[in-house]
Formats: structure tokens, C-alpha cells, sequence
């Protein structure tokens, strides 16, 4: 896990968390190219794909080669800068590994994201985001941040996370049909 130094800083805040990949931006092009290159039909979901063929794709996805395709979510991205101008604490908290470090800041800059922490995935860290985000999360919890939000792409990852944290508010995002919506459990 990332070593997150609070150093009193944050401690007691007011924080809200987001994901960046289908949250804040759009990677769909990222992910047809990257199974394409890879040997799989984009059309068919990614654990349908034969074991060699995903392995590539996790390769070349978790690169930088098609990070250009990636398209901001305008929305969000203006509600995330609204809420840091507010006085919130902003975490961004991604599956991307730590190798693409350099490449992920390059790209909130480019769209402009104003965050105040960036948590990325331990580089050979091969959990499912459902594993590692509550134990990212957890770590800023202990550390004294008081999370409000946490907005997130993924419903297997919403639905660990809620029943870890039931206090905090969740909210579901679909980039691809350009909303997110408070997420409640039917």
C-alpha cells in the first residue's frame, strides 16, 4: 500500500474519494485497443477472453501506450475541482499500478484535476479492486480522514466498501452514459 504521510495535515478532514478510470475519465478506447492488440474480441467481455490473451491485456491496458485515448468526464472533473475549492480533502484512489505514476499526474493535469492525494495500486499487486480499495480506504480512515463520499465505477466494489463503511455515501458512475447517481442498495 502507498505510504501516505498526514502529518496532522488532514487528520479530522473532510475528505471525498474518487476514482479515476470510468469515474473521472473515460478509458473505453484504452480498453477496445488494448484487447484488440492483445489478440480478443472487444465485443466479449474480458473474462470471457482465454487466459494468454488477458494476461496481454492487463499488460498493455496498465501501460502508458493508449493513455492518450482516454477521454475526461467533464462533469465530474468540474464537480471534483468545485468540492476541492470548497475546502475538501480530495483522494484519488486508482487500480492503476504504481509504475504509471508519472504518466496518471501527467494526465490529471492535462484535464486539469485538482486532488490532494494520489493513492495508486502497489506495483505486482494483483488483487481485484474489490480487495484493494477497502484496504486503501482503510488506511486513510486509521489515519484520522473523515470520508463523506467515495465515487466509484465498480458495484462490486461500492457494495464491500458499504458494508465496511455504511456512513459514508456512495455514488455509482457510468461515464459511457454520462451520469453518476447516488448509489442505494435495491
Amino acid at each position: 500500500m502507498n505510504r501516505i504521510n498526514i502529518h496532522g495535515k488532514y487528520k479530522g478532514k473532510d475528505a471525498i474519494v474518487y476514482d479515476i478510470d470510468n469515474t473521472l475519465l473515460d478509458v473505453r478506447e484504452r480498453y477496445w485497443r488494448s484487447i484488440e492488440e492483445a489478440g480478443g474480441d472487444p465485443l466479449k467481455n474480458i473474462g470471457k477472453l482465454n487466459k494468454n490473451i488477458k494476461k496481454k491485456f492487463w499488460k498493455i491496458f496498465l501501460s502508458s501506450k493508449y493513455l492518450y485515448l482516454d477521454k475526461p468526464h467533464k462533469k465530474t472533473i468540474k464537480e471534483v475541482n468545485r468540492k476541492f475549492d470548497d475546502g475538501y480533502i480530495i483522494i484519488l484512489i486508482t487500480g492503476r499500478p504504481e509504475y504509471m505514476r508519472d504518466a496518471t499526474i501527467e494526465q490529471l493535469k492535462k484535464y486539469n484535476v485538482k486532488y490532494h492525494i494520489l493513492i495508486m495500486r502497489p506495483n505486482n499487486n494483483h488483487e481485484p479492486d474489490y480487495v484493494y480499495k477497502p484496504k486503501a480506504l482503510s488506511g486513510l480512515v486509521e489515519k484520522g480522514l473523515n470520508i463523506l463520499e467515495y465515487h466509484e465505477d465498480d458495484d462490486k466494489t461500492i457494495n464491500t466498501l458499504r458494508r465496511l463503511y455504511p456512513e459514508i455515501k456512495y455514488y455509482k458512475h457510468d461515464v459511457s452514459r454520462e451520469k453518476f447517481f447516488f448509489y442505494e442498495e435495491c
